[in-house]
């Protein structure tokens, strides 16, 4: 059964809600990016370009929908070093950090415009550019946005269907549950990430590197998460402490911080993490997406065709 209204086909929907998109991204360039940025035309979807980069971002309200921006890796390197720091440009993990980030930003400047006509806008996921028709079956009534910036172009879909359920599933495996080890010195935030986390992991908590590694020496994790901001934010520190441990020198770690600033990130990198999670712009799925990619285990689409019925 549909969820749209009889009222507002998927089409209709898609033109209502195109041109806050469109607006939006063109104000993401021009003001937070700091480059120029200009619609060039609108497609049909099997018309538009895929480049390398793409992030899908939930749209719920009158209807279902996704909205995909889909850049070149060239785009984002040179964003990161207009925004960040030009020795990040070629980090793969910023990369796709960023093209999400750019995709969040869209969806913020946007947000306004849509919250009156109903919508609400979900937080961007990674997926792959090859997978993007999978989300947009002939009856969505979708668009493409081919945009022409400063830095390079982006192509912007977005369409409605009747029931196409969660973006992103990932695959599960037939193995044993993965062993997470959570260092968090706030027990509330512990108790956040086990949440989150418990059904999918066999997950392990502790409140310092030192109550780590005697569980560790018990039970080996397969990957740790970290908080770095105890003690200033010197804590990104105790990913040295890790790599240097006979118990787990050989997991990977994942760091979490609140803090944006790049000077905690990279020396956490430099000590040996894997990569890192902003606590304060993460989503279950992003997080379960992050400890995927580290385990080697890459999230998929559903099937649209599946869910559509």
């Amino acid at each position: 059964m549909s969820l749209i209204p009889s009222t507002h086909t998927a089409e209709t929907l898609t033109k209502r809600f195109s041109d806050p998109v469109i607006n939006s991204v063109v104000d993401v360039f021009k003001y937070f990016v700091g480059t120029t940025a200009e619609l060039e035309k609108i497609v049909k979807i099997d018309e538009a370009p895929r480049y390398d980069m793409s992030s899908a971002i939930e749209v719920n309200g009158p209807g279902k929908g996704i909205v995909v921006v889909n850049v070149p890796r060239e785009l984002i390197s040179k964003a990161v070093s207009l925004l960040i720091d030009e020795s990040l440009a070629d980090d793969e993990h910023v990369l796709t950090d960023f093209s999400c980030e750019l995709s969040n930003m869209i969806a913020g400047q946007a947000k306004k415009a849509v919250d009156h006509m109903g919508f609400r806008l979900g937080h961007p996921t990674e997926i792959e550019s090859e997978n993007i028709d999978n989300l947009y079956p002939p009856e969505a009534g979708s668009l493409c946005g081919l945009f022409n910036t400063g830095i390079g172009p982006v192509v912007v879909f977005f369409g409605f269907v009747g029931q196409l359920g969660d973006i992103i599933d990932y695959e599960e495996e037939d193995a044993e549950k993965k062993r997470i080890m959570i260092i968090e010195p706030d027990e509330s935030n512990r108790a956040l990430f086990k949440g989150l986390l418990h059904e999918r992991y066999i997950v392990e908590t502790a409140a310092t590197v030192e109550e780590a590694f005697m569980d560790a020496a018990i039970h080996t994790p397969d990957l740790i998460l970290l908080d770095i901001d105890a003690h200033g934010g010197a804590h990104a520190e105790s990913v040295k402490y890790i790599k240097h441990s006979p118990f787990v020198g050989d997991v990977e770690v994942l760091v979490m911080t609140s803090n944006r600033s790049t000077t905690a990130i990279i020396q956490a990198f430099n000590y040996g993490a894997n990569d890192y999670i902003l606590k304060t712009d993460f989503t279950k799925q992003i997080l379960v997406g992050k400890i995927e990619r580290a385990f080697g285990r890459t999230p998929v689409l559903k099937e649209a065709n599946a869910v559509l019925s």
